[in-house]
């Protein structure tokens, strides 16, 4: 289920991101609390269980609460400074501690078998001969506790290379092949050592090599699981982080969690992370390590359950939104309720005092959100007031939140070293992903905003954002704040405007129309503006050639709303059909199944121009429309869109702007270029 989120959702915030589909913004921020807490909780978890491997070296790490205490924390902050290099060193390291998992646990899974006593299996399958049910429900948690993770591409997807690829496979592939591993070594592990010893060890895995070999491959198995803890701990430290700089993002928590260095490593929220685990350790410190392991493994469990059943429903939006096949969706949902029980299950399995605690922080969560709501139902908030409010300070000094309003778009930018555009992937030239790369005639316009937003806050090494947006869902991801600003060019409106604002004009759409060069005359003769007839022109007689044919146009278009109120102005009994891309339109008109396909006359063009079957149809000449066309940006914020025209501006004076439309259009012609001194605003 994550990686069809992964597929059909390219907003970035993973889980959170998923669960605002259906449920709203509030749910966004309930959703990241919840997450970062559970792994904030999980780190020191982790912590403990390296400390548990290195006390056979350090023997005085294991003599009471404090040394175990300092040890975990210690290791927090090894692997919380160790992740101010950021994604790149992070996942170097990661790719060298790995093989401390692999060696020693995938090893045992081969080799291990010519130890296994199935004798020995049996006495430990149920020892202390449990209904079945019951000890599947003691079980669960850590079980759910050993997979926490498969979700952790989808919340890192910001970092991550193509993301549409790589989150699904990553959540699909990660998980199966820890589940054969998880299953084969625990199987073969508790056929070679007996229960009772297992269950005493505090490194089980260096015991069963030990048992097979000598102590010293022992000790080298409880080196290479140091090592493995140690990587895990470090990727975990990155994806806390990483979810509250999301978070942060989007205004809900504080700002200097979304403050990134020249490494894109948001290292003062990592700091900040640092000191709420050193908190958590020292609030569950326990000589015993199992218990203290146990009672935070519990509590972890739950507040990832909870994040997960909302981020899996609103697949059922994502797949409404991406207007995916029956039979996908049909797919979907049987594998949605499958989750869905687990998830119950395992929730009902953790035990009261771990949901109880769970449902406290969930019901503190909706209080929190309430203190930060206004901004982002009216985008205007006295910030005096909000600051001069002692409650109010006192929960962001404890929980590290606070709000940001739509009209800060700089000053999030600038906190943050982090600018977020969007694009429309399928509507070359204007804008495409080719070769992993994006391009076109908007995007270099974008370029420019860009090299304004460095100057203007003086910021060299910002960090600049693409995500692939569909076209139904850009200027909802600007409305939401999810985008700084939408690069592929959008037609204004009154209606668009009530909800976002656009920058100058970056180039004058015309709506046109594609065809089979063997479509019928009457049909090209109307479409084209010629008189199928003589005598008097009037509705029926333009009907009597638009009738009866089935026209394509592009889902959530502008041109979608021009058609069918063409049709109904004319009464033209016709059939209208919406693609979800200007390629499928181009294939309708292609197969015969489309007699024409609408849209904007470059992009009809372009289509046409990559295809063997060019010669077979045709861009007609006439123009039925004509608009300019804008950039997206948030409504209300004044100076990041004066910003933006000004960029736009100066490349329209200095002539650059001619040179970019050259590349992609053609020349200019007289009139694209007074329309250009037009749209440009003076000095």
């Amino acid at each position: 289920c994550f990686a069809q989120c992964g597929i059909y959702c390219h907003r970035s915030g993973g889980m959170s991101a998923y669960t605002e589909e259906a449920h709203g913004k509030s749910a966004f921020f309930l959703c990241s609390f919840l997450y970062f807490l559970s792994l904030a909780i999980g780190n020191v978890a982790i912590g403990i269980s390296a400390v548990g491997y290195l006390t056979p070296f350090f023997p005085w790490l294991g003599s009471g609460a404090i040394p175990l205490f300092v040890g975990t924390v210690g290791l927090i902050w090894l692997t919380t400074v160790a992740n101010f290099g950021g994604p790149r060193i992070t996942g170097r390291i990661g790719a060298i501690t790995v093989w401390g998992v692999i060696i020693p646990v995938a090893g045992l899974s081969l080799i291990g078998w010519f130890w296994f006593d199935p004798a020995v299996l049996k006495d430990a399958w149920n020892p202390h001969s449990l209904k079945i049910s019951d000890a599947i429900a003691q079980s669960i948690p850590l079980t759910l506790w050993a997979f926490l993770g498969m979700e952790s591409a989808a919340q890192n997807s910001d970092a991550v290379e193509n993301p549409e690829r790589n989150v699904p496979l990553a959540c699909l592939f990660g998980t199966l092949g820890a589940a054969v591993v998880y299953v084969l070594s625990t199987t073969v592990i508790q056929g070679i050592v007996p229960n009772a010893e297992l269950a005493n060890s505090s490194a089980p895995f260096a015991y069963v090599y030990a048992q097979m070999f000598n102590p010293f491959i022992g000790n080298i198995i409880m080196g290479l699981a140091v090592m493995a803890c140690i990587g895990s701990l470090l990727g975990w430290q990155f994806t806390l982080a990483q979810t509250a700089k999301v978070t942060a993002d989007q205004g809900m928590f504080l700002k200097l969690f979304g403050k990134v260095t020249a490494a894109n490593a948001p290292v003062i929220g990592m700091i900040v992370c640092g000191v709420l685990q050193t908190l958590l350790a020292l609030s569950t410190i326990s000589p015993n390590a199992s218990a203290q392991f146990s009672k935070l493994v519990n509590l972890a469990a739950v507040t990832n359950l909870i994040p997960y059943v909302t981020a899996l429903s609103g697949l059922l939006v994502i797949m409404y939104k991406a207007r995916v096949s029956a039979a996908i969706y049909t797919r979907n949902v049987v594998v949605l309720m499958v989750a869905m029980v687990y998830c119950f299950y395992a929730l009902y399995a953790s035990g009261k005092d771990a949901v109880f605690g769970a449902m406290l922080v969930l019901a503190l969560g909706y209080l929190l959100y309430g203190f930060i709501a206004k901004p982002f139902e009216s985008g205007d908030m006295d910030m005096n007031l909000r600051l001069c409010n002692p409650f109010n300070l006192l929960l962001a000094c404890l929980l590290a939140l606070s709000p940001v309003t739509h009209a800060e778009t700089l000053q999030r930018i600038e906190s943050s070293n982090t600018l977020n555009l969007g694009y429309i992937d399928d509507i070359a030239p204007f804008s495409s992903l080719q070769n992993g790369e994006v391009g076109g005639y908007a995007i270099e316009l974008c370029e420019k905003v860009v090299e304004q937003v460095k100057t203007e806050l003086n910021l060299p090494a910002l960090q600049v954002r693409y995500q692939s947006v569909k076209a139904t869902q850009g200027l909802n991801a600007v409305r939401d704040g999810s985008l700084d600003l939408l690069c592929s060019p959008s037609v204004e409106s009154l209606s668009q405007r009530k909800h976002v604002s656009f920058s100058l004009p970056i180039y004058t759409a015309g709506l046109a129309v594609l065809v089979r060069k063997d479509a019928p005359e009457a049909l090209l003769k109307v479409l084209n503006g010629e008189v199928a007839h003589s005598g008097p022109t009037w509705r029926a007689t333009v009907n009597r050639g638009l009738a009866n044919h089935t026209y394509a146009v592009k889902q959530g278009e502008a041109t979608e709303a021009w058609i069918r109120k063409q049709q109904r102005m004319l009464g033209v009994v016709a059939t209208v059909v919406t693609v979800s891309s200007q390629e499928e339109g181009v294939q309708l008109v292609a197969e015969g199944k489309a007699d024409a396909f609408f849209s904007e006359r470059m992009v009809l063009k372009n289509y046409l121009a990559k295809r063997d079957d060019a010669s077979d149809m045709q861009v007609l000449e006439r123009i039925y429309e004509f608009a300019p066309v804008a950039m997206a940006l948030t409504r209300g914020d004044e100076d990041f869109r004066l910003l933006v025209d000004t960029a736009l501006s100066k490349a329209q004076r200095s002539g650059e702007l001619e040179q970019i439309y050259g590349r992609y259009f053609g020349e200019p012609g007289d009139m694209v270029k007074a329309l250009f001194k037009v749209y440009a605003l003076p000095e």
